[in-house]
């Protein structure tokens, strides 16, 4: 490799390894080298893809806010969902991949999440403060769902990005207790979970106390 693409490369690292710090991620790379390795077609669909989900989150919830005043929603989304967001697209950075957002708000290239974002939009807003609770709980469990399986197809020499997942994971969870706290409060019932498949995770997670999330 030439000596000025190598300049570049270890810049870009360097970067890299700052936002995803600020975002509590890891900073490890690919290798033990600093030399990133090629990316199987299953990581960079699960990079893509949560890019995409993650700027779905945050558009939500500040439109949520938006229409409800919830404080929930705007504190999750300027506190968390914007560096989740921050955090994958520094690696797609990193590995070269470009860029899926469309860099306009509630705006995405992923049609299904497009049809997700509209469809929780109108439950969010069309009832009271419970129906707009139960669509951020759901959305939080609909994450973990989906970095869960994008996590298992990751390499374990990709440490990084297995690092950031981990890390979203953590948000998601305490995200959902906040939620779901709100929610009991508000039923007096125990909350049921959405996303079926996931009720024993769902009920360990309500049954464990609030994260730190690499915050040591």
């Amino acid at each position: 490799m030439k000596k000025s693409n190598l300049i570049k490369l270890s810049t870009l690292l360097l970067s890299a390894s700052f936002y995803l710090t600020g975002c509590g991620a890891s900073s490890g790379f690919g290798t033990e080298t600093g030399i990133v390795s090629k990316l199987s077609s299953d990581e960079i669909s699960g990079l893509l893809f949560m890019r995409e989900e993650e700027e779905l989150a945050r558009d939500l919830y500040i439109d949520i806010y938006d229409k409800k005043g919830l404080n929930t929603f705007k504190n999750i989304s300027e506190k968390a969902e914007t560096k989740h967001a921050e955090a994958i697209r520094v690696l797609l950075q990193r590995y070269g991949i470009d860029d899926p957002s469309t860099g306009s708000h509630n705006t995405y290239n992923d049609q299904d999440l497009q049809g997700l974002y509209n469809q929780l939009f109108s439950n969010a807003i069309g009832s009271d403060d419970l129906a707009a609770l139960r669509v951020g709980a759901f959305v939080e469990e609909t994450d973990i769902r989906d970095i869960n399986h994008y996590k298992s197809l990751v390499s374990d020499e990709h440490q990084d990005i297995i690092s950031t997942y981990d890390n979203l994971l953590c948000g998601s969870r305490n995200h959902l207790r906040a939620f779901v706290g709100q929610i009991e409060g508000l039923t007096g019932v125990d909350y049921v979970t959405q996303v079926s498949e996931l009720d024993a995770e769902v009920q360990e997670i309500l049954n464990t106390p609030r994260e730190k999330c690499g915050r040591g």
